[in-house]
């Protein structure tokens, strides 16, 4: 089987998974508003406040799906999502499929909104796996990135400035066959600018997330 029947495979069976639990989210978020909505009228959310937990001391040399350059510098002047991945991986495929794609349908429209794929794994993700990736998911290249660098000097990018998890390379078979080779950070940063102002847990609330994405873009637009 060639690697980009895999990643199809991959891709088509959480597409399918996804959909069921979108569909089962949306009725329980439902029945909850229906439940809930007498006491939320009266409750004051007040603003989400925007806390900075690191800002980007550097910046690093990157290569976009189409082999052109790329420097995360360029996302000074826009709020954006970074997540690591690598098309092999079927707890990414879950991820991007999921979470990260309806946060994506949700700002794609709003021009100062971005989602760049950081990959774990630069040798094996080339430039036929990386837009293969990107046409199942149906994303437009001008807003949503996947970005490569040499591996090592990535790695400690992403650790030491972007402050993810420590990757490492999963031994046993059926581990791999179940979740990929690599294991890494699943979660979701919220950038603004340089500034790092939050990080998504992978099966944290999304609504959270989401409204410190409206949030961002609409205070970063008034400054």
């Amino acid at each position: 089987m060639t690697d980009s029947a895999k990643i199809k495979i991959i891709y088509s069976i959480v597409a399918v998974v996804s959909l069921l639990i979108l569909g089962l989210s949306w009725f329980l978020t439902t029945l909850k508003k229906e439940q809930l909505s007498e006491r939320e009228s009266i409750i004051d959310q007040g603003k989400i406040e925007l806390e900075e937990l690191n800002t980007l001391s550097s910046f690093i040399e990157l290569e976009r799906q189409d082999g052109t350059p790329f420097s995360i510098e360029e996302l000074n002047d826009k709020v954006w999502l970074a997540v690591q991945f690598y098309a092999e991986c079927p707890m990414c495929a879950q991820r991007n499929a999921s979470e990260l794609l309806t946060l994506y349908r949700e700002f794609q429209n709003n021009p100062d909104f971005r989602v760049v794929c950081l990959s774990v794994d630069p040798e094996s993700d080339d430039q036929e796996k990386l837009q293969e990736v990107r046409d199942l998911l149906e994303v437009d290249p001008k807003n949503w990135f996947f970005v490569k660098a040499q591996r090592e000097k990535l790695w400690q990018y992403m650790r030491n400035e972007m402050l993810f998890a420590d990757i490492r390379e999963r031994k046993e078979p059926a581990e791999i066959a179940a979740k990929g080779k690599w294991a890494h950070d699943l979660g979701i940063q919220l950038y603004r600018g340089s500034v790092l102002l939050a990080h998504w847990r992978d099966g944290s609330n999304l609504d959270v997330l989401r409204r410190e994405i409206t949030a961002s873009l609409s205070s970063f637009n008034k400054e």
